[in-house]
């Protein structure tokens, strides 16, 4: 690994919009690894781990991920990496099938969170959908009162 194919601490996190805190965080829970340490503790990243730590930033701000919801995701991901790179060191077909299996259950089991975080949102997303159509008919009864205390109103001032 060359310093050139790597970055600070400090510059993956501006490129992932985050802190430096945050990262050693992640890292405090197993979520991203510096690739080396040089010059006693400075931490530097080399490309994959880079790209781990965008991925991380990514699920956290498009998908609304938790810390523990990425963890699941990218352990998924690291078993289809190693079922990849066994069937390109050409691994014998039980140790591709054992990995092809796992990589099958921690899909599926992915999926299944997944499945369980959409119904979650769908359901928040029907309480707003539910609270806004109480709040736009209280909207329409106000109205409606205001409309007839404001004839009734006229009607009390042509009456004098």
């Amino acid at each position: 690994m060359t310093t050139e194919h790597t970055l600070r601490i400090g510059e993956v996190a501006k490129l992932c919009g985050v802190t430096t805190r945050t990262l050693r965080y992640w890292e405090e829970i197993g979520l991203v690894a510096p690739s080396a340490q040089r010059h006693g503790s400075e931490r530097v990243y080399a490309g994959s781990e880079v790209e781990r730590a965008k991925r991380i930033r990514e699920l956290q701000s498009l998908m609304g991920f938790s810390l523990a919801e990425i963890r699941v995701v990218l352990e998924t991901e690291d078993v289809l990496d190693k079922l990849r790179h066994a069937y390109k060191a050409n691994a014998r077909p039980e140790l591709q099938r054992r990995l092809l299996a796992d990589a099958i259950d921690a899909n599926d089991k992915l999926v299944a969170r997944l499945d369980d975080t959409v119904a979650r949102i769908k359901a928040f997303r029907d309480e707003r959908v539910a609270k806004a159509t109480r709040l736009r008919a209280r909207d329409r009864e106000l109205q409606r009162d205001i409309a007839g205390g404001a004839t009734a109103r006229a009607g009390d001032h042509a009456r004098r």
